[in-house]
């Protein structure tokens, strides 16, 4: 190693001090070098403070100099230490680098090692050797079916755990009919009809009977339904709502895929066979119209019965509108049922009337009958004489109508027949 001579120092004659410009003492002498000082003279370095600050034994003997030249020269004690330290390393570790080989290479350590394969290692208590394959083909020794099932825990053995499964399918098996499930929770596709359940009936509604309480309020009686968008039955478990509509026209309710009931003025539609969603949009189960009265969200009574699919009004007074259709209209043509029906409306209940000259007849049909109405009449109804009967309405709403002859005719609404 040659001699440090970088820079200056100053020294003070009888001061062990030196202070060095430009130099750097920590990274290129040591405590034991020999400083040759501006005077000629040697002395050892007995401490290093920073890189321009060390101290000398014996103090300085020369005369005081600032910026004088100087030299740090190694001593050969380092060599010694290397070799101490070295000495000691070997002794610490020669045997492990021994049992590591001399093949400087992580194949070579384990094939020194005899760690190619599990051969070389002892197979713990806890830590076990076992490849996939040696697990799946090892034999189930000591394997036992308990005579009663019983739940797996977590202290049981593998062995212990197959078992009480086996017992467990064992005993299943031999109930047959499975009597013993009782429910069945979280189903995303309904059971088919086939299997007992309603996964088919896509037109499904039972209960949801609409009752009029006041005007203003409206129960709506438990039941379920299907609703395409989820493609199950959805239950609702009753209420009561105050209706919000506008003035002569109808509320329509609806059973959400979320349980609720929903009034909208949105029209149902048709989705399937005689079953009605709310129009665009099949997460809305329609099941049934109220007709609000000239007073907005004020509903006219009714009485709805859902096992023949009908809703009777309950007004006073048939005679004035929207429950009059037709007042003493003579010759032929068409009426609409639609301002107390609703769109759903198939079949008008009503009170029919021929007002018109003795010995006279009116005649009413469905519009879109096919036949004369001559001959295919539905409701026939002599002069004089007021009578109840049932008549379709035809898909565009209209019953035809003939009263020739001094004939009149007349159509009072009661009621009418709806598919929801």
């Amino acid at each position: 190693m040659p001699w440090y001579k970088t820079g200056t120092v100053s020294v003070v004659q009888n001061s062990n001090a030196v202070t060095g410009t430009g130099t750097a003492f920590i990274s290129n002498s040591r405590v034991g070098d020999a400083f040759r000082g501006p005077d000629g003279g040697w002395y050892e370095v007995t401490n290093i403070a920073s890189d321009t600050a060390m101290s000398i034994a014996p103090p300085y003997l020369g005369v005081t100099a600032s910026a004088g030249s100087y030299a740090l020269a190694p001593m050969q004690g380092y060599v010694k230490d290397s070799a101490d330290a070295l000495r000691a390393l070997v002794n610490q570790f020669g045997g492990v680098l021994s049992v590591l080989g001399s093949d400087p290479t992580l194949a070579g350590v384990r094939d020194a090692l005899n760690l190619e394969s599990t051969d070389g290692l002892t197979e713990g208590a806890t830590n076990k050797y076992f490849t996939e394959a040696r697990v799946r083909a090892a034999a189930l020794t000591g394997f036992t079916v308990p005579g009663t099932p019983a739940a797996v825990v977590a202290t049981d053995s593998i062995l212990a755990a197959f078992g009480k499964l086996q017992a467990q399918v064992a005993a299943r098996a031999a109930k047959g009919d499975n009597s013993d499930i009782t429910s069945l929770n979280g189903l995303t596709t309904p059971l088919s009809l086939a299997q007992g359940g309603l996964g088919g009936a896509q037109g499904f509604i039972e209960g949801l009977t609409m009752t009029w309480s006041s005007a203003t309020s409206v129960a709506i009686g438990a039941g379920s339904a299907y609703v395409p968008s989820v493609n199950k039955i959805v239950s609702y478990a009753g209420g009561t709502l105050t209706p919000s509509g506008v003035a002569n026209s109808f509320i329509h309710l609806y059973l959400t895929s979320a349980g609720a009931i929903e009034q909208s003025s949105t029209a149902p539609a048709r989705y399937y066979n005689q079953a009605h969603v709310k129009t665009s949009d099949i997460s809305r189960r329609y099941i049934g119209s109220m007709l609000v009265r000239a007073t907005a969200n004020q509903v006219y009574k009714f009485e709805h019965h859902p096992l023949d699919s009908s809703v009777v009004y309950k007004h006073a007074d048939p005679q004035t509108a929207p429950f009059i259709l037709l007042n003493a209209a003579s010759g032929a043509a068409s009426f609409s049922c639609r301002p107390c029906t609703p769109s759903t409306a198939h079949t008008l209940e009503a009170a029919w009337q021929n007002p018109g000259t003795a010995s006279t007849y009116a005649q009413f049909t469905p519009s879109d009958a096919g036949t004369s109405i001559t001959t295919g009449w539905s409701v026939f109804v002599l002069a004089g004489i007021v009578q109840n009967a049932r008549c379709a309405i035809a898909t565009d709403g209209t019953i035809t109508y003939q009263a020739n002859g001094g004939a009149k005719a007349s159509v009072y609404c009661i009621g009418y027949y709806f598919d929801r």
